[in-house]
């Protein structure tokens, strides 16, 4: 069961049963003096403004919101510096509610937003959310296109030559058999910034999943590729924290990447029914035992800052 599917099954239980993990969460978890950045807030509310637009479930029955005032409150509560926003795909191709979130808190985010990747007018779109609405990078999903090859299509070039002249992040939700099409991109075009999320989706279903999931180990030659190594919820079968058949995956992670070139991110504010924001933060600090002191600072934040352009706070 993924995020989406919980979404779904949300819609039979009462609200309270979603809100019950909370409990006692907020009162008093004072983060530690260190920088820390959540490098993934998916955000989404039911303002009519902003209508849902899912490119591959149009009818889609969302439940719960999680706006962005929910993440406020979680950064003041956890002591978190900054954020980077990402469409959460409800929206599709619109990213307005993105770029609502920024103009309303521009000292706190940095915003990705989502192209249609078979719109011949990529690179114009790009242009338009970077240059009008300060957006920073921009989220592709292929691993809900199993199939198709238009990551490195050569139609995709001038997308990247694009984001090349301006700087933009391109963070990917990615299945293990298309990790060396990213490769042939990140040769191609080594002035964008990658970002591999969910930990590059090892299929723990599977008899074995170590041969697919080492592709991504070819990307750690290019300096400009981070992995991200969170949301074990996404990945774990177990399905119940602290989701310890995950940690092999994130040690092989670090032990081939390094810490310098791995970040961490949360996924969305509260209402986080999977994991609330004391255990995302404790899953790194207690149970990945592999990170010294120095690598956990690295990851929760000092990394972001190699990757993105956070605004100077007052």
């Amino acid at each position: 069961m993924n995020r989406r599917d919980i979404v779904k099954g949300l819609a039979a239980l009462p609200l309270v049963a979603a809100f019950r993990p909370l409990e006692g969460v907020l009162a008093s978890h004072p983060a530690k003096k260190r920088l820390i950045i959540d490098t993934h807030v998916e955000t989404w509310n039911f303002d009519p403004r902003f209508p849902f637009k899912h490119p591959e479930n149009p009818n889609l029955k969302v439940q719960i919101e999680a706006p962005i005032e929910n993440q406020i409150g979680q950064m003041k509560d956890f002591g978190l510096k900054y954020g980077v926003l990402i469409n959460p795909r409800y929206y599709g191709w619109d990213n307005s509610y993105m770029a609502n979130c920024l103009k309303t808190y521009p000292k706190h985010f940095v915003a990705h937003g989502l192209l249609n990747p078979a719109d011949p007018k990529i690179a114009d779109n790009l242009r338009y959310w970077v240059k009008e609405h300060g957006f920073q990078g921009m989220r592709f999903s292929p691993i809900y296109h199993p199939k198709e090859k238009w990551l490195n299509s050569p139609a995709h070039y001038p997308l990247w030559k694009e984001a090349e002249k301006l700087g933009a992040v391109f963070n990917y939700y990615i299945v293990p058999h298309q990790m060396p099409m990213l490769e042939d991109m990140a040769e191609r075009f080594p002035g964008v910034k990658i970002v591999i999320d969910h930990a590059g989706k090892p299929d723990l279903k599977a008899a074995d999943c170590w041969p697919e999931f080492r592709k991504m180990f070819k990307l750690k030659r290019f300096p400009q590729v981070w992995i991200s190594n969170s949301e074990p919820y996404e990945m774990s079968e177990i399905k119940t924290y602290p989701y310890t058949d995950t940690l092999p995956f994130y040690k092989a992670i670090y032990e081939e990447f390094g810490a310098k070139q791995i970040i961490w991110g949360t996924g969305y504010p509260r209402p986080r029914w999977e994991l609330p924001m004391d255990k995302e933060l404790e899953f790194v600090d207690k149970y990945c035992d592999f990170y010294s002191d120095e690598d956990r600072e690295l990851i929760l934040g000092k990394n972001a800052l190699k990757i993105w352009k956070f605004p100077r706070k007052a």
